[in-house]
């Protein structure tokens, strides 16, 4: 399992890398930082996927639209 994660770190990285260089020749750095951050969150999610470790996605959705609908109902 290490070796996996290990793996797909180093090639995420190195594509990460690749395609990072390619946007600032391209002179587009907002487009590179942006690719950066993606990259970065992918790579942590799937290192959690490939531990075999639950993520719940409703958490985050729930923090955001809660308060939300609460307005709404009081309304």
């Amino acid at each position: 399992m290490i070796l996996q994660i290990s793996t797909f770190v180093i090639f995420t990285l190195g594509w990460s890398y690749y395609k990072v260089q390619m946007f600032l020749n391209k002179k587009q750095p907002k487009v590179a930082v942006v690719y950066s951050c993606l990259m970065g969150l992918c790579m942590i999610l799937g290192s959690l996927l490939f531990a075999h470790v639950h993520i719940s996605i409703t958490a985050p959705v729930r923090f955001i639209f809660e308060p939300i609908g609460k307005i709404i109902l009081k309304q």
